[in-house]
């Protein structure tokens, strides 16, 4: 069957006419290839952030300072780097598609203590969501990643919500000014 249909295309493209088959075809094809994983995704923007209209603020924590930068493509918003200091200094990057939180990379302060326990002052996570369904939510600890808890998963989303409403809070007063 496949054959015939690209036989049919071919015949088609060799008159001149595109085969309605063959489009159907690359539709399909199209709409079933892998998609990208967050990670590339993510770093593809980070790639083309230089280009993005950027918006800096600063938010106090409870446990210290919180400085971040919104990144915006045509208006809409694409990325955002946030940097806290307090107890340690850790950096987070929240990506977004159409409004919505796709891909986290960030760090959490490592256990306190002496000995191996506290082996490095931060621990990378990384998450990864399709909407409201989360794909994949790992720390890398020293022996390996372990998933992130619920309770973890809802904080990334909620500090994410806060500081796309913020960024886009900021991008409204600058165009004010």
């Amino acid at each position: 069957m496949r054959a015939a249909i690209l036989l049919l295309a071919v015949a088609a493209a060799s008159a001149g006419a595109e085969s309605p088959s063959l489009a159907a075809s690359e539709r399909v094809a199209a709409a079933t290839a892998p998609r990208a994983t967050g990670a590339a995704r993510a770093a593809a923007l980070d790639a083309a952030a230089s280009g993005y209209q950027q918006v800096a603020w600063q938010r106090e924590l409870p446990t210290g300072r919180s400085a971040c930068v919104g990144y915006f493509d045509h208006g809409a918003l694409r990325l955002i780097a946030e940097t806290t200091t307090g107890t340690a200094r850790l950096t987070n990057r929240y990506y977004y598609e159409n409004g919505a939180l796709f891909y986290f990379a960030g760090e959490l302060p490592a256990a306190t203590g002496t000995g191996t326990i506290a082996v490095a002052p931060r621990i990378p996570v990384r998450a990864e969501f399709r909407g409201t369904i989360t794909l994949a939510a790992v720390r890398v600890e020293h022996y390996g990643e372990v998933k992130l808890g619920l309770a973890e998963i809802s904080d990334i989303r909620r500090r994410a919500a806060a500081l796309a409403r913020a960024a886009i809070a900021e991008r409204t007063a600058a165009a004010r000014r």
